[in-house]
C-alpha cells in the first residue's frame, strides 16, 4: 500500500498457499467481493495465470480458501540474498491479508521507501526518537548487519586483487628488463653522442608508461566485456534485473593510477640496470 507517497511493505512471517482457480477471467479484478491480488511474474509464470484470472489463497494447504482475482502481474525488486530462492511472491491489500490470516494489527517489519534516499539517516533517527516500541534501520544498516557472507567474499576478492597486482608488478619488471636489454646498444650510442643520463632515463620511463597505459586500456576494455557477459548470463539464469558485475569509474581510475605507478617503477628498475654500465659496455666494446 502507499502512504504519503512512500511505499510500505508488510511482512507477517507466514506462508500463503496459492492455487489457480478455474473460471472465466472476464470479471473485473476486485469486483463481486473478490480480493485484489498482485502476483509476481515468477508466480504468474509458474501458475499459468495473468491479470484478471481468479486465484484461490489460503494460509494452509487444506484451506479454508478465499477467492481473489489477479489485479496485476508485476516484477518485484529483489535483494541479492533472494535471487537464488526462486519463491513466488504475491501481494494483497492489508485488510484482505489480515482477514486471510485471522489476525490484525500485527507486523514483523515495515519497509518505507523514501523519495529522497539521502534523508534515510535523518528519517530513521526521527522515527527512533518517537519511542513507540520499534527500531528503525536504514537499508545500509540492514545490509551491514545481514551481509557477513558478502563481506567475506569482498575480502577474498581484495586478497585476489592484491595477489594480481603483485603478479602484474613482476610481469612489468620482466617486460621492461627485456625491453632494456633490447635498447642496450641504442642507449649506449645515445650516451656516446652526448645525450645526458637524465634524457635517457626520461625516454625509458616514457616507454614504460606507454606500455603500461596500453596494457591498462586493454585490461579495462576486457573488464567491461567480461562484466557485460557475466550480467547477461546470470540475469538469464536467475531471471532478475540485478547487476552481478559492475566496472565503476572509481575502479577504472584506481586501476589507471596503480598501473602508472607500477609502470614507472618497472621503468626505474630498467633504467638502473641500463645506466649502471658504461656506454662502451652497452655497445659491446
Amino acid at each position: 500500500m502507499v502512504i504519503g507517497g512512500a511505499a510500505v511493505a508488510l511482512s507477517l512471517g507466514i506462508g500463503v498457499a496459492i492455487a489457480a482457480s478455474p473460471g472465466s477471467p472476464s470479471t473485473r479484478p476486485g469486483a463481486g467481493g473478490a480480493w485484489e491480488i498482485f502476483v509476481s511474474d515468477r508466480a504468474a509464470q509458474r501458475l499459468g495465470i495473468g491479470a484478471g484470472d481468479p486465484l484461490d489463497v489460503s494460509i494452509h494447504p487444506t484451506g479454508p480458501w478465499r477467492t481473489g482475482r489477479v489485479a496485476r502481474v508485476y516484477r518485484p525488486r529483489q535483494y541479492p540474498t533472494e535471487v537464488a530462492q526462486g519463491q513466488p511472491v504475491i501481494r494483497m491489500h492489508l485488510p484482505d491479508l489480515q482477514a486471510l490470516i485471522g489476525r490484525g494489527d500485527e507486523v514483523d517489519s515495515v519497509i518505507v521507501r523514501l523519495h529522497d534516499p539521502a534523508r534515510a539517516d535523518r528519517v530513521a533517527s526521527r522515527l527512533n526518537a518517537l519511542g513507540l516500541g520499534f527500531r528503525a534501520y536504514t537499508s545500509a544498516d540492514l545490509a551491514q548487519r545481514s551481509s557477513s557472507t558478502f563481506e567475506v567474499i569482498t575480502r577474498f576478492h581484495r586478497a585476489i586483487g592484491v595477489v594480481t597486482i603483485l603478479a602484474s608488478s613482476v610481469f612489468l619488471v620482466t617486460i621492461m628488463t627485456l625491453k632494456g636489454e633490447e635498447m642496450r646498444r641504442q642507449v649506449g650510442l645515445m650516451r656516446l653522442i652526448g645525450i645526458s643520463r637524465r634524457t635517457v632515463s626520461a625516454a625509458v620511463l616514457l616507454i614504460a608508461a606507454g606500455i603500461t597505459l596500453a596494457g591498462t586500456a586493454i585490461g579495462i576494455a576486457g573488464g567491461y566485456l567480461l562484466s557485460a557477459a557475466i550480467n547477461v548470463h546470470y540475469r538469464r539464469v536467475f531471471d532478475t534485473d540485478l547487476l552481478f558485475s559492475r566496472v565503476t569509474p572509481h575502479l577504472v581510475v584506481l586501476a589507471a593510477i596503480l598501473s602508472a605507478i607500477l609502470g614507472i617503477a618497472a621503468g626505474g628498475v630498467s633504467v638502473w640496470r641500463l645506466l649502471r654500465r658504461t656506454p662502451l659496455e652497452q655497445v659491446g666494446r
